[in-house]
């Protein structure tokens, strides 16, 4: 009988994963910070506002691809977290939009931020708009290095 003796006598090596950012699963929700000052206000403590641009927004709309653990969710009375995090990228890109539509204006701001969210159809819709406006801060900055 013929056996492989080595394969019987090495202790198996450890296996360290290496690092892949894709097989990382979310476990909460986030958003991502905009690249202009957003508010939900009509003004933005310590800063002024120079110029008036005019409404933007930002839309964008989903379908839920998971409806069984959905309903399993619904079910039990617990977060259906996959639709919570579908809703938090849906928002996120609508956000995107409106940013896109702001600095393609001219404006580094938003004001009077609001949010709309509908089903149409089974798809999540999430709506996003505000006013554009060019700021500027108020008086002089101060030296971080004193």
């Amino acid at each position: 009988m013929l056996t492989n003796r080595r394969s019987m006598m090495v202790i198996p090596p450890v296996r360290r994963e290496s690092f892949r950012p894709e097989l990382l699963q979310e476990t909460e929700p986030h958003c991502r910070a905009s690249s202009v000052l957003t508010a939900t206000t009509d003004t933005l403590p310590g800063h002024r506002v120079i110029k008036t641009i005019g409404t933007v927004h930002g839309l964008t709309t989903c379908a839920r691809r998971d409806t069984k653990s959905f309903l399993k969710a619904v079910g039990t009375g617990s977060e259906a977290k996959s639709l919570t995090h579908m809703l938090y990228n849906a928002r996120d890109q609508a956000i995107e939009r409106m940013v896109r539509d702001c600095v393609s204006r001219g404006g580094n701001a938003i004001v009077g931020l609001g949010f709309g969210e509908s089903e149409v159809l089974g798809f999540a819709q999430v709506s996003v708009y505000g006013t554009a406006v060019f700021v500027e801060r108020e008086g002089r900055p101060e030296d971080p290095f004193k």
